[in-house]
């Protein structure tokens, strides 16, 4: 069985700012491993954030190598000590706004990775953020609501990869999923 974790980065949440990731059971039969490389992670990225931001009707993002740095710190980071959680950005000024992803190593492209973020948007609904999930789990609409945040203007992500999995962070200024913030 292919599994893959997700989990979106809330900030300034009076909020449990802990949400369980959620588990993802995708179908897989194709035994090749996914095509990588940077110039196809920047490539997929900035489509597929855009055309998600292009159907809720706000401002493309733009790839920002500073972010990419710094997300490819953490997911190395990830990799290394297998763990799966929320970079806790001590001292970062400004916070930078963070989605995550862990697969099964070489099961997912990079499409499918964002792919599984986006997909949340079936649970979005308008609202005051955090109530604007459908199912009234503010956490299963986490990474959809950063990657649409409006004024957020940059996003930088990165892989990295051990033995069993495949760890994508994607980070983003300014940040989003700011609690009190209106969506429509």
């Amino acid at each position: 069985m292919v599994r893959a974790l997700l989990t979106g980065l809330v900030l300034l949440l009076p909020v449990a700012a802990t949400a369980n990731p959620q588990t993802a059971t995708v179908p897989w039969t194709d035994k090749r491993p996914a095509a990588r490389g940077s110039q196809l992670l920047r490539s997929t990225m900035v489509a597929a954030h855009n055309e998600a931001r292009r159907q809720y009707g706000v401002a493309p993002l733009f790839w920002d190598d500073g972010l990419a740095r710094d997300a490819a710190v953490y997911a190395q980071q990830l990799a290394r000590t297998g763990r799966f959680e929320h970079d806790p950005q001590r001292g970062r000024r400004p916070p930078q706004g963070e989605n995550l992803f862990m697969g099964t190593r070489d099961a997912y492209s990079y499409s499918d990775m964002i792919g599984l973020l986006v997909d949340e948007r079936r649970y979005y609904r308008p609202g005051r953020f955090p109530a604007v999930s459908r199912t009234g789990d503010w956490s299963q609409v986490a990474h959809y609501t950063q990657i649409i945040w409006p004024a957020s203007r940059r996003v930088g992500c990165a892989t990295a990869s051990n033995r069993a999995n495949d760890y994508l962070v994607c980070r983003y200024l300014p940040a989003g999923n700011v609690v009190g913030t209106v969506l429509r």
